[in-house]
């Protein structure tokens, strides 16, 4: 007889948690809500992004030190009462100083995450003596959050009949709820270091030394960061091209959702990819995004669009991802969420600095020029692809 691998219940919590968060319909709702309800042009609404990234880049660090001095769960759980906080003053009224407040706590929430989850499940994995399935475990709760913000889009539809948009914005409230009181009643937190005080100068002058001192760790940094500013993008522009369009607004979830099930199969895909031949890998991540966002600006149609969404938003969205595992391994534990939120600043910085500029691109010169410039900004990634040793 075989013996059947059984996951601990702690990553089934974990991949629950990822589903619940998933249903929010903030995404569904994102160009509608800005535009319609809050009154902005593509150009406005790139500007309060870069002033969500700036504070997300600002806040890297501090909220780094405090998942590795107190422990991950902790600034995880941190993150998602900030989240849902953000929520309710976001939508409180059409107004910009009440949307700055509100990013900046989507900032400030989105900071305590980015790194201490990615931490939380490698030494989670590590914990329970799984490992080796830590690419598995991560991808699966990729795949289900992706489910989760599937429903989301399939159920936009009929719940718009009843709700406003600002209201449906205000019902991602209910699944970050749901999140915090699973996480914090299921989820161990096996790394809080109480008691200790944080040595702020001293963990940040470790998490730069890593970052600097290894050169695939260095190289991997800015591959990451090149690749998933470009496909941002994908999310907020994919929507101003159906408008362009004139596409009907029920059918926009159709495109959300083929955005989405395509992150859930092509993460799979070159997952399998990576284990056969790393080095052919990263060719195929950078030139097929870079050729996703060609093909939606240069046909300038709808199944172009559909081609930018499975490639350039399929694969470019789901990078992190796709090279978890490879960045985890260059990283001592102890160093994790730091070093992790390093990397994060670095895609942040480059997020502040070009949401304003694609946002008066394509205000200036349209979408379909936007998707032209972020497939060629793409290809920069080549320059910056880890060295492979061969066997």
């Amino acid at each position: 007889m075989k013996n059947t691998f059984k996951w601990p219940k702690e990553i089934y919590v974990y991949w629950l948690v990822e589903f619940i968060h998933g249903i929010e319909l903030i995404g569904a709702v994102l160009l509608i809500f800005f535009k319609d309800w809050g009154g902005l042009n593509q150009a406005h609404t790139q500007m309060l992004q870069s002033w969500f990234t700036l504070w997300i880049f600002i806040l890297e660090i501090p909220t780094g030190v405090y998942g590795d001095v107190y422990g991950k769960k902790k600034s995880v759980i941190t993150g998602l009462l900030l989240h849902t906080l953000g929520i309710v003053v976001y939508t409180i009224a059409p107004n910009i100083w009440l949307f700055l407040l509100g990013e900046f706590i989507f900032a400030l929430g989105v900071a305590f995450i980015s790194g201490a989850q990615e931490a939380w499940i490698y030494d989670t994995t590590k914990r329970l003596g799984i490992e080796k399935r830590y690419r598995d475990v991560s991808i699966t709760g990729s795949n289900l959050h992706m489910i989760g913000m599937i429903v989301a889009s399939l159920i936009y539809i009929p719940l718009s009949r009843y709700f406003s948009v600002d209201n449906l914005f205000r019902l991602g409230i209910v699944p970050n709820v749901l999140s915090i009181i699973l996480f914090t009643l299921f989820i161990e937190g096996t790394d809080s270091q109480n008691g200790l005080k944080p040595d702020y100068i001293g963990i940040v002058k470790k998490g730069m030394a890593a970052i600097t001192k290894n050169v695939n760790l260095k190289r991997l940094t800015v591959f990451v960061a090149v690749v998933a500013t470009a496909s941002y993008f994908v999310i907020w522009l994919y929507q101003e091209a159906l408008r362009v369009s004139n596409t009907p607004e029920p059918e926009w979830g159709v495109y959300r959702t083929v955005l989405l099930i395509s992150q859930i199969i092509l993460v799979r895909i070159l997952g399998k990819i990576f284990k056969k031949s790393k080095r052919f890998a990263y060719f195929v991540i950078t030139l097929l995004v870079s050729i996703g966002f060609l093909i939606g600006g240069i046909s300038q149609s709808n199944i172009g669009l559909i081609v930018l969404l499975v490639l350039s938003g399929g694969i470019g969205l789901q990078v992190n991802t796709i090279l978890s595992k490879e960045i985890n391994e260059e990283i001592d534990s102890e160093q994790r969420a730091t070093v992790l939120s390093f990397i994060g600043m670095l895609k942040r910085l480059m997020l502040t600095v070009f949401n304003p500029v694609i946002g008066y691109l394509v205000d200036l010169k349209g979408v379909y020029v936007a998707f032209i410039i972020l497939g060629l900004f793409t290809l920069l990634a080549l320059w910056f692809k880890p060295k492979i040793k061969l066997k």
